[in-house]
């Protein structure tokens, strides 16, 4: 008599399985075997030899998956070993699925524990006393505690002495003045004006903007709006002790002064070459009135000109709101600020005790030319007297 086995195997020689099963489909299910034993039993052999077994599973055999401990679900206690790279904490870079090295994640900046400190107390500083106005000692400490952070903030950072902040305090200070710089101008570029001020009893704040002021440098990832809203917060630290500040814009910095002036209570505003009018076409500027350098064709086209312009645009919309008295001064040579600017202003402004000063030749470094002869002078008498 022959065996099962024998059976199995001669039907699947003598019959090609359609369905694939293992073996001859009769003789397995009547053997009355256990499903373990089914499953343990190597394939009969029957059937198309390339083509795997649906029930036994044939072919490669399946691996228990691992839960969240490295073991096996329950089904041994076998657990696969970490590589060695992970055991270790060194070796090569784990390749990727492409045959590459995975790069390696960059360290995170860890900025030092005294920048940290100032941070902290500048934040609970603010924090304690929210929309009140400091006391005359409050101020005190608020800014020289803004003073210490800005210097590790920038010394951290490795920035050019002539390019960092520049913030200096003193007792019982008559007012304040913040200065600001314009797209090709730096906090340098203000400095000695700064002086004249802090030695005439002010408290000086040249504010520095970030990706401005450098030479050659494009403005792709600073919009104007941006730089606006770092102005409006130096304005509001100098503001917070309830004494008179007065608002110093040159170049672009003017016009960022000039938005600032047209929202907050500052005494008197000072703008130095000021970039109102801009220099392109006719075509371009009706571009940005109309909004249309929001396309990504004519942005491309128009440059970083494009977000400078839209500033001007607006600047202009709000010189009817300036109340206060304002001292402007151009050259008539500048070759970065329209001349018009100033023109424009003397147009616009509604205060009469606004002083519009005008220079045959200087070009856009009108401070460099004419700040140490005469306009530094006229600059803090006319700020004096507010």
């Amino acid at each position: 008599m022959e065996s099962n086995g024998d059976k199995q195997g001669t039907g699947g020689q003598q019959r090609r399985s359609g369905s694939g099963r293992s073996g001859g489909g009769q003789g397995s299910r009547g053997s009355g075997r256990s499903d373990s034993r089914r499953r343990a039993r190597p394939d009969s052999g029957g059937g198309n030899p390339g083509r795997r077994s649906r029930r036994s599973g044939g072919g490669r055999p399946t691996r228990p998956a691992e839960d969240s401990r490295g073991g096996t679900n329950g089904q041994g206690s076998t657990s696969r070993p970490a590589p060695a790279a992970a055991r270790t904490g060194s070796g090569p870079a784990p390749a990727t699925s492409g045959g590459g090295v995975a790069p390696v994640a960059a360290k995170p900046f860890a900025p030092d524990p005294r920048t940290q400190a100032l941070t902290l107390s500048a934040w609970d500083m603010a924090r304690t006393r929210k929309q009140e106005p400091d006391t005359a000692r409050g101020q005190i400490m608020t800014l020289r505690t803004h003073q210490k952070l800005l210097a590790e903030f920038e010394n951290e950072r490795g920035i050019n002495p002539d390019d960092r902040s520049y913030l200096r305090v003193q007792e019982e200070a008559k007012a304040s003045c913040l200065l600001v710089h314009g797209v090709s101008t730096g906090p340098g570029d203000l400095r000695d004006l700064a002086e004249d001020f802090y030695q005439a009893g002010f408290n000086v704040y040249v504010l520095r903007l970030p990706d401005y002021g450098k030479p050659g440098h494009t403005l792709s990832e600073t919009t104007w709006e941006s730089a606006l809203n770092q102005v409006r917060q130096g304005y509001h630290l100098l503001a917070r002790g309830g004494g008179k500040v007065h608002l110093v814009g040159l170049g672009f910095g003017a016009t960022l002064a000039l938005h600032v002036a047209s929202r907050e209570s500052v005494s008197s505003l000072v703008l130095l070459a000021p970039a109102i009018m801009p220099k392109e076409s006719f075509l371009q500027r009706m571009l940005v009135k109309f909004k249309l350098h929001h396309l990504k064709f004519i942005h491309s086209w128009l440059g970083w000109n494009a977000d400078l312009m839209e500033g001007m645009d607006r600047a202009r919309s709000r010189i009817g709101k300036v109340k206060v008295p304002i001292y402007a001064a151009q050259c008539d040579d500048d070759e970065r600020a329209c001349p018009a600017s100033l023109r424009f202003l003397q147009r616009k402004a509604k205060n009469r005790s606004s002083r519009f000063q005008v220079f045959p030749e200087g070009g856009h470094a009108i401070l460099q030319t004419h700040g140490s002869e005469v306009l530094n002078e006229e600059v803090l008498r006319f700020c004096a007297g507010r």
